[in-house]
């Protein structure tokens, strides 16, 4: 059988699945919400909040396996949400308000170029581990423009659909967010889910946040005290989410066997694809 023919039954198999139907709806519906909280609120705030889906995963998989998440994993949960909270609270404070649109297109030709090196490096090493983690580290790169690109699009949206339909951001976005799904999938495919979701979700929020300073020139205007709280709180949450992605699957299987079993197709997109 061919590797069109074998997509083709992947996707036949897919559609019959209302799980999996379901779900799609729900990755639109969090897109369009996704959009709603950065029109509102600055990329540095609003990012660090959204990779914390990770959290609310460990908690549903608990739900569904009906048993409690174990002692260690509880007290991961309560190191990244403790990191996050201390950040959001700090951060929505003392942030000053943006001052414009500056370098959006260098910093996105910028941001591909080093997500292509990395792609690139990724294919020339021959450690397993070490291409997910650069395969991981690309796809957060680009996760991270698409959602500086997504804030990008909500800022021409507020002059008009059609003043957003004709600048360049969105349709770069909708490019830009395809490689970043499809560089996802091969990451998945060549390491396990532990080693690429913590540097993938860990550098989707690097970019943005850097996105945001550089971009929409968000500041902080607080004392260094508050400055350093800020960046302990997202040291203590990277700590958190690498720990809940590492953790092993709580059923039989092992995300190896996971892996081999189960089509890259339909295995879940970390980040915002």
């Amino acid at each position: 059988m061919s590797t069109e023919e074998s997509s083709q039954r992947v996707i036949a198999r897919l559609l019959r699945r209302r799980s999996w139907l379901f779900g799609l709806l729900l990755s639109a519906v969090a897109f369009g919400l996704h959009a709603l909280a950065l029109s509102r609120g600055e990329l540095a705030l609003v990012q660090p909040v959204i990779v914390s889906g990770i959290v609310f995963a460990v908690l549903f998989r608990a739900a569904l396996d009906r048993h409690l998440p174990r002692p260690q994993v509880i007290g991961w949960l309560i190191l990244t949400w403790a990191g996050l909270a201390l950040f959001v609270v700090i951060r929505s404070s003392r942030s000053a308000p943006s001052r414009g649109v500056d370098h959006e297109i260098a910093f996105v030709v910028v941001g591909a170029i080093v997500a292509a090196a990395v792609t690139l490096a990724a294919g020339r090493v021959k450690s397993d581990r070490t291409s997910g983690l650069l395969l991981g580290a690309a796809a957060g790169t680009l996760f991270g423009l698409v959602a500086g690109l997504l804030k990008l699009v909500t800022v021409q949206a507020q002059a008009g659909l059609g003043h957003a339909i004709a600048h360049w951001s969105l349709w770069v976005l909708i490019g830009v967010g395809g490689c970043a799904v499809l560089l996802n999938q091969r990451a998945y495919q060549n390491a396990r889910l532990s080693i690429t979701a913590p540097m993938l979700n860990i550098a989707q929020v690097l970019v943005s946040i850097t996105f945001g300073i550089i971009v929409f020139r968000e500041r902080f205007d607080g004392s260094m005290l508050a400055f350093l709280a800020e960046i302990a709180g997202l040291v203590l949450m990277g700590i958190g989410i690498w720990a809940l992605a590492a953790q092993p699957s709580s059923g039989s299987a092992t995300d190896e066997q996971l892996s081999d079993a189960e089509p890259s197709s339909a295995r879940p997109v970390s980040g915002d694809g």
